[in-house]
């Protein structure tokens, strides 16, 4: 941040005396430059220069008051230095006084408009007061002037990052990479950027370097600890966050890191260990508290879970996923009378999962209105219980309170799952014109609905969806039609077996979660992944069976085939994450025996 490690007076008289006090200074001989700096003031007490040099040196010894009065006379004889100036600034922020830092940088850079450093520096005052978009400004004009500025590149990139600005905040720590490949503010900072946009492989190979050079650095064991555990290396993530723990034992973060990873490989009691450790160490950790809750419901004891799972609404993305309505939200209150506004959140299979709340709102007493998406809309109209549907809420919209969908139960009494499907319908016309077009295909075979890949941007994806290849053991079953509800990308999958296996591709026919569920009741039986086809044909009671990861989501519970939540669905559970074959042979005799 200074101007010059060994500083050169603008228009120093060329003494002997000036010269051997610069000398000193360069030599590092501080004690000896400061004997001579005072010699020269004693002879010429108002020489800026000489007063400006002497509060360089203060400044680097960190004496930072020295400075500040060397600065602020040397300023009151030449107020237009920029050097003086740049660092009166750096002592500012030196005590913390960003307000006064910004104020001296931005005089240095109307001083000198092509000062790369005042610019940077001014950056980094405007960065601490919260004023991130001006920051990057001044950052971006350091650079226009001296391209290969490292502060105001790294600056640059910290600020993006602030803006939620990745890739952004990634090119500008390349740019530093290039100039200060092995600069540790450069590697860390890379890391974790790439970290963010989820080039995890890339971030393991900067920590990896940072590693080289620090090895116990807490940052960079986190970093790769994280860039492990997002390529999914459970095993490995596993080893390098209890490394990193070593070096951190009273992380709460790396205890809640630490259960993730274990939770991802089903070892759930000793992620619960790590997540009450981790609210030990800080009892408003709320992601620990989320996962802690949904290990609870995971298991069935769901008084603890629901209380636990309410914290994902204060978890850093369920603020900006869970804002506050106008109305006050649901506690428990008596609802006679009341009216209540039950409100979407997460993904469209849990919205089908929990709108069974309306009903039982409506049967104490409430007039229920569902604030949902327009896909699910029809859907919900026709719900027991629903007064209206809304895809946005209208402005003053009156109702006495409101709720997430997912947060009902935690304020109930009885902690029983209204379990009787279904709950969800269609309308009879539509389901018997679907039944008529895939008759006309079946013939007097059964008819098999399949689904066989779930949403892609799933953390867990690559092991919740299958190969529609590795399903090809079941097309040797006898008397039966295949039909697929799979969308998206997955159905370019159906080429593959075409010759093997003949699927009547509908994905194309399936504009809406209405005509899915018409097509849905038009079957015998579903088989699919964990996707929210799962939860619209246990909402509707069809027989659905689910084919499970070894880690399965919390709401298929630990273990068996049988499920509180949908009475219909059989669960097809993995043995081994990311082994289809056990849970494709177990379908397999299951439909010959059908």
């Amino acid at each position: 941040m200074h101007n010059a490690a060994a500083p050169t007076p603008q228009e120093a008289v060329p003494t002997p005396a000036v010269d051997h006090a610069l000398a000193l200074h360069r030599a590092g001989q501080l004690d000896r430059a400061e004997q001579a700096y005072r010699a020269l003031l004693d002879a010429q007490p108002d020489d800026a220069n000489t007063l400006y040099m002497l509060g360089v040196l203060y400044l680097q010894r960190t004496d930072i008051e020295r400075a500040i009065t060397c600065f602020d006379a040397s300023l009151a004889l030449r107020p237009d230095d920029a050097d003086c100036l740049n660092d009166r600034g750096i002592a500012a922020l030196s005590r913390a006084d960003n307000e006064g830092a910004a104020s001296f940088f931005r005089r240095a850079v109307e001083c000198a408009p092509q000062d790369a450093l005042a610019h940077c520096n001014l950056g980094k005052a405007l960065r601490r007061l919260s004023r991130p978009e001006e920051a990057l400004s001044h950052f971006q004009r350091a650079l226009a002037i001296e391209h290969d500025l490292l502060d105001a590149l790294l600056g640059s990139a910290d600020v993006l990052e602030v803006l939620s600005r990745p890739h952004e905040a990634v090119a500008a720590y390349e740019s530093a990479a290039r100039y200060a490949p092995d600069d540790l503010r450069v590697l860390l900072g890379l890391g974790l950027t790439l970290n963010t946009v989820r080039r995890h492989a890339q971030a393991e190979a900067c920590f990896e370097r940072a590693l080289q050079k620090e090895p116990e650095n807490p940052h960079a064991l986190f970093g790769i600890a994280f860039a492990t555990d997002g390529q999914l290396k459970f095993g490995d993530a596993l080893a390098r966050y209890y490394r990193a723990l070593e070096v951190m034992p009273d992380s709460p973060t790396l205890h809640n890191n630490v259960a993730f990873t274990l939770t991802c490989m089903s070892r759930y009691d000793e992620a619960d260990h790590h997540l009450r450790r981790a609210i030990e160490l800080t009892p408003d950790l709320s992601n620990a508290h989320k996962l802690l809750g949904m290990s609870e419901l995971r298991r069935g004891n769901f008084r603890k879970g629901w209380a636990y799972y309410e914290y994902r609404k204060t978890t850093p993305s369920g603020l900006r996923d869970y804002p506050k309505c106008e109305m006050p939200e649901w506690r428990g209150e008596t609802v006679e009378g009341k009216r209540f506004l039950l409100v979407r959140e997460q993904g469209a299979g849990d919205q089908l999962q929990f709108i069974r709340y309306a009903s039982v709102l409506h049967d104490m007493g409430a007039t229920v209105d569902v604030r949902t998406s327009v896909e699910l809309a029809p859907l919900f109209a026709r719900v027991r219980g629903v007064n209206d549907v809304l895809t946005a809420l209208p402005r003053g919209a009156a109702y006495d309170y409101y709720c997430p969908m997912m947060s009902v139960p935690a304020w109930l009494n009885d902690d029983a799952i209204p379990g009787a499907a279904p709950y969800l319908s269609v309308d009879d016309t539509q389901v018997a014109a679907w039944r008529a077009r895939l008759e006309q295909a079946a013939g007097s075979r059964k008819k098999i609905g399949l689904v066989w890949a779930g949403n892609p941007d799933h953390y867990l994806d690559v092991y919740r969806s299958a190969r529609l290849a590795a399903l090809e053991p079941l097309a040797s079953v006898g008397g039966l039609a295949w039909f697929a509800l799979q969308k998206g990308a997955p159905e370019t999958q159906l080429d593959g077996v075409a010759q093997r296996w003949p699927i009547c591709a509908l994905g194309q026919s399936l504009d809406s979660f209405y005509t899915t569920a018409a097509v849905i009741q038009s079957l015998d039986l579903v088989i699919t992944v964990d996707t929210s086809v799962a939860h619209l044909a246990g909402a509707l009671g069809k027989p659905v069976w689910v084919m499970l990861p070894q880690q399965a989501d919390w709401r298929w519970m630990i273990s068996g085939e049988t499920n509180p939540w949908y009475p219909t669905a059989r669960l097809f559970r993995q043995q081994v994450l990311g082994d289809w074959s056990p849970v494709v042979e177990a379908l397999r005799s299951a439909l010959e025996a059908l």
